[in-house]
This record gives structure tokens, C-alpha cells and sequence, in this order.
């Protein structure tokens, strides 16, 4: 009887919806007035518990209008990603402006933009968990209170072997200064929401705001390591939301995942009121810097990752380095020897883009 009773008690676990609710739109951006602002947002659907990966939302007309009616397109430059530089008001009301490629239309109120002052300092200091960087900031009329930051590290780095040569179309060739694969530069976006007030201060004053730390031996600052801090400031409402956003993602990962809390928002859908989204748009000036910081700079740090060693086999002569390279492809010319042959290697040992970066120098390099 009791077995009987278990059996008749238990019911199949039913699994909640797992689709993704394609009605929440993600927006994610600010407005940056002033001359020649880089103005980007990223659009997104909501994606589903399980999903990995967003959902960008695809050839929808973005735009900046002004409360005068003044408007300015932001074209689709990649997948979900929108991005121009504009030059806006800093003495009107602005709003962001979306319609979706089924019609709906969504805005955001009209702010004038908060002007943000400028970054005083970046500073680094060594720790025993890597190298933390600071930034400084003060606003002499105690008006912006408020701030958010942002950043891009971008950092120098070199493939084992320098080659100067070249296996094309079966034949060894001297490479030419464009195509050296020894020198490449990775640039990664901040991988966290950065905010920080000084209400609870007299004067407008953020010091020693700790916006990152590079950790110990990372590869970014073998070489040459440089970060650029982007601030702007926020409007009470847009500090709320970015704060609110923050606690949750630091439980859930990612702006992309569902969120365990109500997020407050600016945005709303303009001619279907039943469509949430997700997502505040601040507008205001912006304000950077930038921070080079050297391998020299850091006590006992390693120029390159001893285990990261490759092995070259060499040959005697051009023609037995061909005859090896022609039936293994994985392999390059790694270096010349003074005999007359060469050596050859993992193309990974020898092309520096394989572990990720671009050998285009930064104009800022």
C-alpha cells in the first residue's frame, strides 16, 4: 500500500519554457555628444536559460534625434553591433530611436547630456596578485557625482621565431616588412560594469578607483602593455539601473543572461505597449585616457612563458626545407641558417596571430 500510495503521488517534473522570448529587446550603449564622439550600441533578444551565446538583433534603423527633430543614423557595422562617430549637441535634448524589422519602434526619453569632467590620472601599482590600475577623477563643481567606466587593454606580442622568410607555392621566399608575423597587438574590451559615486563625499572626488588588475605573470605586460579608460557621467536613474545590473551579473554572468531582479529602464516600445526591454541609455559627454605601462616597470614579471617553447627541425639546404614543408603544411620556415639551410617550425611558433591579435601596429603604439 505504501508503495502504491509513492506511485500515485508522483508526478512527471514538468521543465519550464526554454524559448527564448524574442518580445525582450536588449539595447545596450550610450549617447556621446560632442565632436567626432564614437556613438556604439549592441542590440540583442533575450536569450534562454540554457542558451549560450545572444541573439543580435539584425538591420534595424538606429538613430539620434534631437528634440528639435534633428536626426543622425547609426549604421550596422556587424552582428547586433551599431557604431558611427557623430557630432552631437551638448546643449539639447537627445534621444536614441530603434525600429526593429517588424515594425516596432522603441525610444528613449530626451536628456540633455551630463557634461563629464575630465579623468585626472591613471596610476598602477604592483601587487603580489599582478598590477592594479587606478583612475582619478574630480569634478570641481560637484555636479556629476555619479560615474561609470570603461576600458580597452591592448597589449604587445611575439611569436617564438622571427622569420624572415616565407614558404609560397612550393618555393622558400624572403618575406617583406609588410608580411613579419613576429609582432602582433590584442585589444580586449572590459569584461565588467565599472561604477562609482562620491555622494557620501563633500567634493566631487573619485580616487584610487581600482578599474582593472592585469594578474600575475599574465602575458599582457611581457612587452608592452597599454589600457584606455573611457568615463562618462551618469544621471542618479542610470546609476541605479548599471548598479542593480551589476549585483545581478555578478550572479548570472552576463548582461545576455535573465535577469533575477527587475532592471529599471528609459526605453520603451512606442506602438506596442505589451514589449519589454531591457537596457538605459545615458546621454553626456566623454572622457579618456590612456596608461602605458612597460615590462621593465614590473619587478621579477617574465618576458615570455618559458613553457610556451618550440622546437625547429633544420635542413642542410632550400631544397630539402621545401621537400619537408611540401608534405607537412602545420609548418613554416623558422629561420635561416648560416650554412645555407633552414630551419622550420609550428606555423603557432612563427606567426603570432594564431594565439590571437592583429599585425596591423595601433596608430597609438
Amino acid at each position: 500500500m505504501i508503495v502504491m500510495l509513492h506511485a500515485g503521488c508522483t508526478k512527471p517534473l514538468e521543465l519550464p519554457d526554454t524559448k527564448p522570448n524574442a518580445t525582450i529587446l536588449i539595447v545596450e550603449g550610450d549617447i556621446i555628444a560632442g565632436n567626432n564622439a564614437e556613438n556604439s550600441f549592441y542590440l540583442s533578444r533575450l536569450k534562454t536559460l540554457q542558451g549560450k551565446d545572444s541573439i543580435p538583433e539584425l538591420n534595424a534603423q538606429v538613430e539620434v534625434v534631437s528634440k528639435d527633430g534633428a536626426k543622425w543614423q547609426i549604421p550596422q557595422l556587424g552582428k547586433g553591433v551599431y557604431k558611427t562617430k557623430l557630432n552631437l549637441p551638448i546643449d539639447k535634448g537627445l534621444s536614441l530611436r530603434i525600429q526593429t524589422t517588424d515594425g516596432k519602434v522603441y525610444q528613449s526619453g530626451f536628456q540633455n547630456p551630463s557634461i563629464t569632467p575630465e579623468i585626472d590620472s591613471l596610476t598602477f601599482e604592483q601587487v603580489a596578485e599582478g598590477m592594479k590600475v587606478f583612475v582619478h577623477t574630480r569634478d570641481s563643481k560637484n555636479s556629476s557625482r555619479y560615474y561609470r567606466w570603461n576600458f580597452e587593454e591592448t597589449w604587445e606580442r611575439h611569436a617564438w621565431f622571427d622569420s624572415y622568410h616565407n614558404y609560397i607555392n612550393g618555393r622558400i621566399v624572403p618575406r617583406t616588412p609588410e608580411e613579419q608575423t613576429f609582432m602582433c597587438w590584442k585589444t580586449a574590451p572590459a569584461p565588467n560594469i565599472i561604477i562609482d559615486n562620491s555622494t557620501a563625499l563633500s567634493d566631487d572626488v573619485i580616487s584610487y578607483k581600482n578599474i582593472t588588475t592585469v594578474p600575475f605573470p599574465s602575458e599582457k605586460l611581457y612587452i608592452r602593455y597599454s589600457i584606455l579608460v573611457k568615463q562618462i557621467a551618469l544621471k542618479k536613474e542610470a546609476y541605479e539601473f548599471w548598479n542593480i545590473l551589476k549585483k545581478n551579473t555578478e550572479l548570472t554572468g552576463t548582461l545576455f543572461d535573465p535577469q533575477p531582479s527587475q532592471l529599471p529602464t528609459n526605453i520603451i516600445c512606442t506602438n506596442d505597449a505589451s514589449r519589454k526591454v531591457i537596457g538605459f541609455v545615458s546621454v553626456g559627454t566623454q572622457t579618456e585616457k590612456r596608461l602605458f605601462v612597460m615590462n621593465s616597470a614590473m619587478n621579477l614579471w617574465p618576458t615570455k612563458n618559458q613553457d610556451d617553447v618550440c622546437d625547429a627541425y633544420e635542413f642542410p639546404s632550400a631544397t630539402a626545407a621545401e621537400a619537408f614543408l611540401k608534405n607537412y603544411p602545420a609548418y613554416n620556415v623558422a629561420y635561416l641558417i648560416t650554412a645555407g639551410g633552414f630551419g622550420v617550425a609550428m606555423k603557432i611558433c612563427i606567426d603570432c596571430r594564431f594565439s590571437g591579435g592583429t599585425v596591423v601596429k595601433p596608430s597609438y603604439w
